[in-house]
């Protein structure tokens, strides 16, 4: 793909590095044997250092071997099954990479990716992770991290062309709504803050995002919920306080209608993978 502009420049890839967020959520050296089924709001990527198992993306219609000195890419929301073997040895990273605020550049990817890496890279990976962090360990995993990335599929370019041109619409909105997403935020309160009326800010973010704005926020809201309940050792009453639920029970409620488990469960069963 050539993003040069017809005077030379590569706008595009500016506008990439410029926009582009890369959140590390969660980086994990693991040695377990599991099998279930989830499903999460961020992106997972796993390295398999030893052994082996399955993983069956049922989202994409997808089964995949895990092997060794290999990487696999599950996207936002895929819902997979894992099978993970006596004796794999794997590295989990967790992390969300926006394009936009709350916008995820691999949003509606169906299909996981797998990579051949390099044993040495790999190798080079758990090094750093071990490693005390400092300026020099977070520049050598930032240039390891964008690589791997690199050896997946590319994410549909025409989408994100089109994101980063509504940036200036939607930028300063966006970052309002992530920064400050809770259980009583609405329409109302983005479009006000937005300097726009509620029907004419809805039917413009539907028809430049392809989902409902209402959506949006109930998307953002989960997601920051699975946030703390996997990443945090905030207990759930607390969570459902930040988040300006007017109770835990009503928290639970919202959990549990859109993942079809409380937030108890969410956590004790899934946080490790």
């Amino acid at each position: 793909m050539d993003h040069r502009n017809e005077k030379g420049g590569y706008s595009l890839l500016r506008d990439y590095h410029s926009l582009l967020e890369l959140r590390l959520l969660e980086l994990a050296n693991s040695r377990f044997v599991w099998k279930g089924k989830n499903s999460f709001s961020f992106n997972r990527c796993f390295l398999v250092i030893e052994g082996g198992g399955r993983m069956i993306n049922h989202s994409g219609n997808q089964e995949l071997e895990l092997r060794q000195n290999h990487a696999y890419f599950v996207p936002p929301r895929a819902e997979i099954s894992c099978d993970f073997q006596p004796g794999i040895s794997l590295l989990s990273l967790h992390f969300q990479l926006y394009i936009l605020p709350g916008v995820e550049v691999f949003g509606g990817e169906l299909l996981c990716r797998e990579a051949a890496v390099d044993p040495e890279r790999l190798r080079e990976f758990a090094g750093l992770m071990a490693r005390t962090p400092d300026w020099e360990v977070f520049c050598r995993f930032e240039s390891l991290i964008w690589l791997l990335f690199s050896r997946f599929h590319e994410p549909d370019h025409r989408r994100i062309e089109r994101f980063c041109g509504l940036n200036e619409k939607y930028g300063k909105i966006l970052r309002y709504v992530h920064s400050n997403i809770n259980a009583e935020m609405g329409v109302d309160e983005i479009a006000d803050k937005a300097g726009v009326k509620r029907d004419t800010f809805s039917r413009h973010f539907s028809n430049d995002f392809g989902i409902p704005l209402k959506t949006f926020v109930m998307d953002e809201l989960m997601a920051v919920s699975e946030r703390y309940l996997l990443h945090t050792e905030m207990p759930v009453r607390e969570i459902a306080s930040r988040l300006k639920f007017s109770s835990e029970f009503y928290f639970s409620t919202f959990f549990k209608r859109l993942k079809g488990v409380s937030p108890t469960q969410f956590r004790a069963f899934r946080r490790k993978i």
